[in-house]
């Protein structure tokens, strides 16, 4: 059955090599010179120092490359093609051609037939994903550094170990579809739109829940504790002394400023010196407050994000395999 697998998927599995082979020629000789400006521009050894100024080295080496911000969602749909073209034809191609009866009258159990298949890519998903996501992660490790964004949408979804388990759930949602749909072309497009919108539900209304969120209140000109560079700033209002919401963001319209300060210039008086615009926020109360997820939290968020992907992935073969074995004739 292992070698009737191989010949079945062997297009796949060598197109599915050579595509990582490819990805493997861009990322380590363009990584190598992304390290090297890294290290020589001087970056690497400021950021190294707590608390020191880097934001203008950081400016320039991310301006240097910010023409490899096209890879970003050319790597993020590789879990979902994974899907389409492994996963959905694994059973509804056999359906179709009805090879699955050739097999099940050979002494070969549905349970054997549908396990070995899935084993086998299971295991060839795994390997590869887990190549591409370290390599990735090591390519873009001098990016993550220099803005220290890693909860960002697309670098906290290349990174660490969430990779794999995206793939493993494209590749599951695949076998299912193609099981229940039992048409290569209609699982294909089934599985991709499932893809989409789970990661996206779980991108937008799931992540920042995944464990409570903090608030701080501190000075609208930046003074005092606020949320450091490496945390998930999930919202920021501006606020008065009593609480009463001012503003979304970090703005504060200056027609606001002049009804609850009436000594204040209008808006139509022309240039209004930076002193009485404080003394007014001052006496106002008037101050910022951020709802933020802490940065340390990166490796848990992993964890928690994976272990849904990995759940789901399982929960859906396993109905796929149940579903061969009572529903296939």
């Amino acid at each position: 059955m292992n070698w009737l697998t191989w010949r079945q998927h062997r297009a796949q599995f060598l197109f599915g090599a050579a595509t990582l082979a490819v990805i493997t020629l861009f990322l380590v000789p363009s990584g190598l010179g992304i390290w090297h400006t890294f290290r020589s521009t001087g970056l690497a050894g400021c950021l190294a120092v707590t608390g020191r100024d880097c934001g203008d080295l950081a400016s320039t080496f991310s301006d240097r490359y910010t023409g490899l911000q096209f890879t970003i969602p050319l790597f993020m749909i590789l879990p979902a093609l994974l899907g389409v073209f492994w996963g959905a034809p694994l059973v509804a191609r056999e359906i179709e051609q009805g090879t699955h009866r050739l097999a099940w009258t050979q002494g070969l159990t549905r349970l054997r037939w549908m396990s070995t298949k899935v084993v086998t890519l299971v295991l060839a998903t795994l390997a590869g994903a887990a190549v591409f996501a370290f390599l990735l992660s090591w390519w873009s490790r001098p990016f993550v550094a220099a803005s220290d964004n890693r909860f960002s949408f697309g670098v906290f979804d290349l990174r660490g170990i969430v990779p794999v388990a995206y793939a493993l759930f494209a590749l599951a949602a695949g076998v299912a579809a193609g099981a229940l749909i039992r048409r290569t072309v209609a699982a294909m497009g089934a599985t991709l739109g499932a893809y989409v919108a789970v990661r996206t539900g779980i991108e937008l209304w799931a992540r920042p829940h995944y464990e409570a969120a903090r608030t701080i209140s501190y000075s609208f000109f930046g003074s005092g504790p606020h949320p450091g560079s490496g945390d998930w700033v999930l919202s920021t209002r501006t606020v008065d002394r009593a609480g009463h919401l001012l503003g979304n963001g970090q703005s504060l319209d200056f027609n606001v400023l002049h009804a609850r300060c009436p000594d204040l210039p209008g808006p139509s008086s022309g240039f209004v010196s930076k002193a009485p615009i404080q003394a007014c926020i001052q006496r106002l109360g008037i101050h910022l407050q951020a709802t933020y997820q802490p940065g340390n939290r990166y490796w848990l968020f992993q964890g928690i994000e994976s272990a849904i992907f990995v759940g789901l992935a399982l929960g859906l073969l396993a109905f796929a395999v149940w579903w061969v074995r009572r529903k296939v004739a």
